[in-house]
């Protein structure tokens, strides 16, 4: 009987380490750039040539390993994006000026060396444009679904305290219709998706684990 005990408790201590929760927040300044700006800004004008758009901001993430090294990581990172367009339309140069939040909710995988950890992970993202500065405007809609995917590098400096060293990768989707012609004639249109921004960012911060 005692024996019986014994091997129940050690199975239910090994059960609880495995689904131990550990739980850490982190805070980190962001810069990067637009990969594509002119497919951001075509939709009011396709005569634009293409520039760069410089990324740059803060965000805060909130790490939880629910299933030993595996569990969710989710994000808010603030994003203001700056550049110049030539409008060809009208010979001008115009102001890009965009403040973002990106939400990712990716699924995520730490693995643990010493007191180095790499991370990395993918999910949805969800993106809204919180104000906007430009005579083309940048996106029909205020609010975005797209996925990101990113990678984590982590030192501990103590067991609680780390820096990170991160890189996200976002891209953005909107609904749109595609016409159907036949010989020439506009018979119809059927629904697609096409995407409105691709941005790579890295950052570079802090983080606590409480556990």
């Amino acid at each position: 009987m005692k024996k019986i005990i014994a091997l129940a408790i050690v199975a239910v201590s090994m059960v609880s380490a495995s689904f131990a929760l550990d739980f850490s927040i982190g805070a980190r300044g962001i810069a990067g750039m637009n990969l594509d700006p002119a497919e951001s800004v075509n939709k009011a004008s396709s005569n634009v040539k293409k520039d760069a758009v410089y990324d740059f901001g803060f965000g805060v993430n909130a790490n939880f390993a629910l299933l030993g090294s595996l569990g969710l990581q989710g994000e808010a990172n603030f994003i203001t994006s700056k550049g110049k367009f030539n409008d060809l339309t009208n010979n001008k140069t115009t102001e890009y000026d965009t403040i973002l939040m990106d939400m990712p909710v990716m699924l995520w995988l730490n693995l643990d060396l010493w007191k180095f950890t790499l991370g990395f992970g993918a999910g949805p993202n969800f993106s809204a444009t919180l104000n906007e500065y430009s005579e083309i405007k940048a996106m029909s809609d205020k609010f975005k679904v797209g996925i990101c995917a990113g990678v984590d590098g982590k030192f501990y400096l103590t067991n609680h305290l780390g820096l990170v060293a991160s890189i996200r990768y976002i891209m953005d989707f909107q609904k749109t219709s595609v016409p159907i012609e036949i010989e020439g004639y506009n018979v119809g249109e059927y629904p697609s998706v096409e995407y409105t921004r691709k941005s790579l960012y890295g950052g570079l911060g802090l983080e606590w684990k409480f556990f």
